[in-house]
């Protein structure tokens, strides 16, 4: 398990602040409707161990969104396998080796919804019913210091984890 400093990319964006890498993970990817008026559209990249957010892109729901997250996702995730919903821009973006599709029941997309929700708490320009304009150049600002301080909560809980299961004397 190591740490790993992710950056701003062409294709999308990732958090600034380096990554709990585990040894064993998945990436669970999930979106979420910003403003309907503006057909905005919040695409993120959850990993399925830390629930840190991994990369996010701001956009409509064409599948070239896809693309661009699947591109923005850290080294590390790069071949990992991915969990989406029945969207079927991620069946037709994702290679069928690394792709599950979960159904609605069976909660293996839970932690990127978790991740959505929380974001919709942090964030009040995410809920749905905010009066006044969310363009992606209003939200992405305001998004990024979300998901740094949505990253910063997931490492002290994965601390938390590690210390307590490490044994005594180790």
């Amino acid at each position: 398990m190591g740490h790993h400093r992710p950056h701003r990319e062409k294709g999308g964006l990732r958090p600034a602040r380096p990554l709990i890498v585990p040894d064993r993970d998945a990436v669970e990817m999930d979106e979420m409707c910003v403003s309907r008026k503006r057909n905005l559209w919040l695409w993120t990249a959850v990993s399925r161990a830390t629930g840190q957010i991994l990369a996010y892109v701001l956009g409509d729901r064409s599948y070239g969104h896809v693309d661009r997250l699947v591109a923005a996702l850290p080294e590390p995730w790069r071949r990992r396998r991915i969990y989406t919903d029945g969207y079927g821009a991620y069946g037709d973006r994702i290679a069928s080796w690394r792709h599950r599709v979960c159904d609605k029941g069976e909660g293996l997309t839970s932690r990127a919804e978790g991740v959505n929700t929380s974001l919709r708490h942090r964030c009040a320009l995410l809920v749905r019913r905010h009066c006044g304009p969310r363009g992606p150049q209003i939200v992405s600002p305001r998004l990024g210091l979300s998901v740094r301080s949505h990253n910063d909560a997931c490492e002290k809980r994965w601390q938390k984890r590690q210390f307590k299961t490490t044994p005594p004397g180790e």
